[in-house]
């Protein structure tokens, strides 16, 4: 069986209760661009948030499920999942000035391989990191972020496990990952340098993760080109691990098909395209409500029911 090339992340998506708090956060205070507001496929009801720094192509982007009776999810006092973005580092001093002037607290860290940090959290609690990298290009920043301070893309996303194991040969086997690290309790995966390229896994000794709340990751998807790569995937998958993917999912914007991995996460392969761009021009991104064609015609009833966020 040849190898399955890696193409690294296709979005995370996170769990928020107030999409206003969620926008003002991840645009005017992290300079992200919000490539694309559009709600759920199955609670049409409720925002999905999509940003983005790389005008509207695939990969590296981070995604809100905005659903306001979300309880917080349940912290442990190791909690180590986080997602991480790429900054100059000649830049974290103005990181720290600026974020103090917007109220949210950060510290100095690291990450499990000694790399510098600035460690912060979102309104709803979900944990991030600001990192040296070059991942992505800096687009222009939105909200108070100066140009040379802009998010250069998606760094990283790190999942805490117990069967770490099973998921390092998905990610290696199946995937497209090669391990490039290995720190403790903690081993990098690589795909490649761009944003989406890496991911991290902790080594979690006793519990399982958490339930799904509010702050917490609610999955993460990987790139496939196109459905032929989606479904050499998918066979891999079953034919490594016995683990079979679901069917797939029109979500208009890309075919999807998911599988419950190690300890229940839930994992999506989901295609470069159609893109973001199908329905939006790359500098009209985010500014609308963007619907799929069999929502279009529920588009006054779901504008009524959802929040204005500007």
């Amino acid at each position: 069986m040849s190898p399955v090339s890696g193409r690294g992340l296709h979005h995370v998506t996170a769990v928020a209760t107030d999409p206003i708090r969620n926008l003002a956060f991840y645009r005017d205070v992290l300079g992200l661009r919000l490539e694309k507001r559009t709600v759920t496929h199955e609670d049409p009801g409720a925002y999905h948030l999509i940003y983005g720094q790389n005008r509207g192509l695939p990969g590296g982007h981070l995604t809100f499920f905005s659903w306001p009776s979300s309880a917080p999810a349940p912290r442990r006092p190791d909690e180590t999942e986080f997602v991480s973005f790429a900054i100059d580092p000649s830049t974290f001093g103005w990181w720290e000035e600026h974020l103090g002037r917007s109220s949210v607290d950060c510290h100095r860290g690291a990450l499990p391989s000694g790399e510098a940090a600035l460690l912060l959290e979102d309104p709803d609690g979900l944990k991030l990191a600001l990192v040296g990298g070059t991942a992505g290009q800096a687009e222009s920043p939105q909200g108070a972020v100066l140009a040379p301070a802009a998010v250069r893309g998606l760094h990283a996303v790190a999942l805490s496990l117990r069967a770490a194991d099973l998921m390092a040969a998905i990610l290696t086997q199946v995937l497209g990952y090669r391990a490039t690290g290995r720190h403790g309790d903690w081993s990098e995966f690589t795909a490649h340098d761009e944003a989406g390229g890496t991911f991290w896994l902790h080594r979690r000794s006793e519990d399982g993760r958490a339930r799904l709340g509010a702050g917490a990751l609610h999955h993460v998807a990987f790139r496939a080109r196109d459905g032929g790569h989606q479904a050499d995937i998918a066979t891999r998958l079953g034919r490594l691990f016995g683990i079979e993917a679901g069917p797939v999912k029109d979500r208009f914007y890309s075919r999807s098909v998911h599988f419950r991995g190690p300890d229940g996460i839930l994992i999506e392969i989901a295609t470069d395209g159609p893109g973001l761009l199908i329905d939006e021009r790359p500098d009209d991104l985010g500014r609308r409500l963007a619907l799929p064609p069999d929502l279009e015609v529920r588009r006054a009833e779901l504008l009524r029911l959802l929040p204005p966020l500007d």
